[in-house]
């Protein structure tokens, strides 16, 4: 690529069991992109069709199933195995891009091919509850970047992205899939700790995964939620690391 090209994005989808939210997904970001990947991992409730009913619609929207083994990382570097466009932006099924924000993708991206650099961008994480946010999260989530990457980590996946750049943007996600009126954080919790228990046995000095293990613990079992993070924070090696955890246990004050 010669600096001045402006390269593609593709969507990237993992979804299952998504009905009750797909449609407003997909219809917030069929103009943000210019393909949309959807990788479905074994739903039963109608989403496949759902999906495929768009798919006759919009052709730049593709389909493909994968097996689901416990691990998200599998099922998102399958995705991205999918894209053909250069860049690549993870949604997930319970997430919204605001209309404000659906033209900020090919802006980042083409403000790099303008200049001819690769780099990952952190986009604004917004948890809602009853369609309010009760939450924004500003860093920690890289969710637009160059799609020859991948992700690491069983659950709560993140993508290895060394030595790029990682450059704050003002990309806003709305998301639901934490509020209780819509899912049952219990049995989400429960899969989510059985997750990170098996990747930490895989990988103890992993401070990040000790972090996550706590903070799903908080609500359920607080001892064990400080227990995790103080390993967590034994474990940290960066700054911004340190930073998430104290904040985490601010929560529990």
């Amino acid at each position: 690529m010669k600096p001045g090209d402006l390269m593609g994005v593709s969507a990237a989808m993992i979804i299952k069991d998504s009905s009750r939210c797909i449609e407003r997904c997909l219809d917030s970001i069929l103009t943000a992109v210019d393909e949309i990947v959807i990788v479905d991992t074994g739903s039963t409730d109608g989403t496949v069709e759902i999906v495929e009913a768009y798919c006759q619609q919009y052709k730049h929207i593709q389909l493909y199933h994968f097996q689901w083994i416990n691990d998200f990382s599998a099922a998102r570097n399958f995705s991205l195995s999918k894209v053909t466009q250069e860049w690549t932006f993870v949604v997930d099924s319970d997430d919204v891009l605001p209309e404000q924000d659906q033209s900020k993708i090919r802006e980042y991206t083409n403000q790099m091919d303008a200049q001819g650099k690769k780099c990952v961008f952190d986009i604004v994480y917004d948890n809602t509850v009853d369609g309010k946010i009760v939450e924004t999260i500003p860093v920690g989530y890289v969710r637009l970047f160059p799609s020859s990457l991948r992700f690491q980590d069983k659950i709560h996946e993140q993508i290895v992205y060394h030595p790029l750049e990682r450059i704050q943007s003002d990309i806003h996600l709305l998301h639901d899939g934490y509020d209780f009126n819509q899912i049952d954080l219990r049995v989400k919790k429960k899969r989510n700790i059985d997750l990170l228990i098996q990747s930490l046995q895989e990988d103890q000095e992993n401070a990040r995964l000790w972090m996550h293990l706590g903070r799903e613990m908080i609500g359920l079992d607080n001892d064990k939620a400080i227990r995790y993070l103080n390993i967590a924070e034994s474990k940290a090696k960066s700054p911004e690391m340190l930073d998430w955890i104290r904040k985490s246990k601010l929560e529990m004050s």
